[in-house]
């Protein structure tokens, strides 16, 4: 009996609308010519082969940002544009067409397909507590309590806890990445520097201030924040009662975490953010995150795994 009545309350607690949508907003689409989609006969999908004929789309024109050959994967791309608010599908549908070079022959993909993603509504607890059990990059996460109005929200990112009020009804992407800033890596290429990455992709943004603790990174590493292509200082203090560097803020961004000072992309270096944590000579800050990339040329010279770094974040508590 115990035994049912967790499993009707996790119903309760958390629910999806779910109309698998095919694609979600702002990934990139790679057809590599083996889908069914494809008429007329194709070679290896590279500039070397063919050029882009033409992009007709009958729905959806708004929803992509661009098509585009890739080389190395010998795929044809489409890129769609970030979304994260929208809690309805879409539909894309239209034809590319692909011309052989020196030829009057092509290549034709029609696509006919939803954009969007599942919709999970979380509800606001009896203790007014929102708990999210497990991020998925193909959700938003749509707060849902019909009594108090808001409750407050915890989740984690690896080893990244945040905790936010929220309020019913608000639409969150929540999902992050530890993916590697090629940016960051080229612009630091004799640093030894040991960096970590971490990447809300939706940036989201709250009405009321977050607390951010991230775990795992000592008191006298450095966080960065990647705002506009440039590396900032982050805002976060130094908490002894937590054994974390603690963030107030209102949007997660991107953060880069370094053990020592780092160049920003764009060529200059940041004095730290009010508050913030302090070292000389670096660029501004924001952190999370524990990348075993361990250092800026080692990194460079694996640049075929850049896209790939993995970040490995150990927390102390």
């Amino acid at each position: 009996m115990k035994k049912i009545l967790a499993m009707i309350l996790a119903v309760v607690m958390l629910s999806v609308t779910a109309f698998a949508a095919d694609f979600n907003p702002g990934k990139k689409i790679r057809f590599n010519g083996n889908e069914d989609r494809w008429e007329g006969e194709l070679k290896p999908i590279n500039t070397d082969n063919y050029s882009v004929s033409s992009v007709k789309w009958e729905q959806g024109r708004d929803l992509v940002s661009s098509v585009t050959i890739d080389n190395d994967d010998e795929v044809l791309v489409v890129a769609l544009k970030p979304d994260y608010k929208t809690t309805k599908e879409k539909t894309l549908e239209g034809t590319i067409k692909l011309r052989e070079k020196g030829k009057t022959r092509y290549a034709t993909l029609s696509i006919n397909a939803t954009v969007g993603f599942d919709v999970v509504d979380l509800t606001v607890d009896v203790n007014g507590d929102v708990e999210v059990p497990t991020i998925d990059s193909g959700a938003l996460y749509r707060i849902d309590d019909a009594g108090k109005g808001y409750g407050t929200l915890s989740f984690s990112a690896g080893d990244t806890d945040v905790s936010v009020r929220v309020y019913d009804d608000e639409v969150y992407y929540l999902y992050s990445n530890n993916d590697a800033i090629k940016s960051v890596l080229t612009a630091n290429p004799d640093s030894d520097a040991v960096i970590d990455f971490l990447t809300f992709e939706g940036t989201p943004t709250f009405n009321s201030t977050a607390t951010v603790n991230f775990y795992g990174v000592e008191e006298d590493q450095i966080i960065y924040e990647m705002r506009n292509g440039r590396l900032n200082r982050s805002a976060a203090k130094w908490s002894e009662d937590d054994g974390a560097w603690v963030l107030k803020t209102r949007t997660l961004g991107s953060y880069v975490i370094s053990d020592q000072a780092l160049k920003s992309p764009t060529g200059t270096t940041g004095g730290s953010s009010s508050g913030g944590n302090s070292s000389t000579g670096g660029v501004d800050n924001p952190v999370t995150g524990a990348n075993d990339v361990t250092g800026v040329a080692t990194a460079l010279a694996l640049a075929s795994l850049v896209s790939a770094a993995a970040v490995s974040l150990k927390k102390s508590k």
